[in-house]
């Protein structure tokens, strides 16, 4: 009985013994991502990522959205924050996070000014450099690691993949954009309405003007920069509002007294070319390596010209009915106007290339012109659908 026991105590603690040391084992062999710090030499950004443990980095770059992207293996453990910004040298911010069970990934995400930058491997972790200026620093060699830590043979792989070939140091590369978008504006506002009164045959009559403004094509072309993942930019459009008119005159009898008829008539669209020249922002809502969504203000000067009824010709015949009066020789005039405008913008970019992409957007905008011949202000709020193209250079 005591000999079964004391075999049953050794196979017990063999079984303990294999698993402390697979532990360790599995301890040795994965590596850890401990410390994340950041440092700036001049015009240079240094970022240091402490790694203990032995492993190996592949490093891509993803172009749209910009991304630098560090895969590094075996590594099954982060001590790192996931999120850090950076907003400095071409660098947004850095993400990291578990990619795989045994891959740990850290993600740059880099400005439209796409920076060079270098990736080097050392004893103690990686160090990712981004600049601008100069040329391309050559590649540092790695340290070696100690003797003891791993492997002959596993310090001799970790040298051979330490350094990460740099970004190409081709021309430098603007942030600038030029975009033309077409669409058209729907008007939600109230009509322009105005009562007149004038002497007719002695009595006074009265003549009810109602101005509607129907939807209209409008196109417009853009240019601005991007500062980070805000875009800001000037646009200048043009869409020729159209003002059909309908008019309704309350006219006195020509022989007899307090006896009114109504006459309506109408004049076709009223063409007026408007411009509109504003200057808007964008912030990035979200953004995936296809898709970007984006929201802000505009704001800016529209310029064009309201219509009113001047004056028109009135005859009649017997028996001195409604039908038998004729309205003729409608004469308008015309009054110019330069008004603040202000409104918001949702907008949708989808990247065809690198530096192609095409838009949808949606924007609201309120204006409010004054005609100074009828005395009234003139609601032209709108809703504007678009789709557009724009170039980044």
């Amino acid at each position: 009985m005591n000999m079964m026991r004391t075999r049953s105590i050794r196979a017990f603690a063999l079984v303990l013994m294999i698993l402390l040391a697979a532990s360790g084992l599995r301890s040795q062999t994965t590596a850890v991502l401990k410390e994340l710090s950041i440092q700036k030499v001049g015009d240079q950004l240094n970022i240091l990522l402490k790694v203990d443990g032995s492993y190996s980095v592949e490093a891509s770059f993803l172009p749209a959205p910009p991304r630098l992207i560090l895969d590094l293996t075996p590594m099954s453990e982060i001590t790192v924050l996931p999120y850090t910004q950076i907003d400095d040298i071409g660098v947004l911010d850095i993400r990291t996070g578990q990619f795989k069970p045994d891959t740990a990934r850290v993600v740059f995400d880099l400005s439209q000014n796409i920076p060079a930058y270098t990736v080097v491997q050392s004893a103690e972790g990686i160090k990712v450099s981004f600049y601008y200026e100069g040329v391309v620093p050559p590649i540092q060699a790695p340290a070696a690691a100690p003797a003891a830590a791993e492997p002959a043979k596993a310090t001799e792989q970790a040298a051979a993949q330490a350094a990460v070939p740099a970004a190409p140091a081709g021309p430098k590369r603007s942030n600038f954009f030029v975009a033309a978008r077409g669409g058209f504006s729907f008007f939600l506002g109230s009509d322009l309405a105005v009562t007149k009164e004038f002497n007719l045959y002695g009595e006074l009559a009265t003549l009810g003007e109602v101005y509607a403004f129907n939807s209209v094509p409008a196109f417009e072309l853009q240019f601005g920069k991007y500062f980070g993942r805000t875009k800001v930019g000037l646009g200048v459009s043009y869409y020729s509002l159209k003002q059909p008119g309908t008019f309704t005159a309350d006219l006195p009898h020509p022989f007899l007294a307090d006896s009114y008829r109504t006459v309506v008539f109408e004049a076709a669209d009223l063409k007026n070319p408007t411009w509109e020249f504003s200057a808007f922002a964008l912030f990035s809502i979200m953004e995936t390596e296809k898709l970007g969504l984006s929201a802000g203000p505009v704001l800016g000067l529209t310029t064009g010209s309201l219509k009113s009824l001047s004056n028109f010709d009135l005859s009649e015949e017997s028996p001195y009915g409604a039908a038998n009066v004729t309205i003729s020789n409608l004469t308008f005039v015309e009054d110019k106007f330069t008004e603040l405008f202000f409104g918001g913008i949702l907008n949708l970019e989808y990247k065809v290339l690198a530096n192609l992409s095409l838009l949808f957007d949606a924007r609201i905008i309120y204006a409010n012109p004054k005609n100074a011949t009828l005395g009234q202000r003139a609601n032209l709020l709108h809703l504007q659908p678009a789709l557009g193209i724009q170039y980044n250079f």
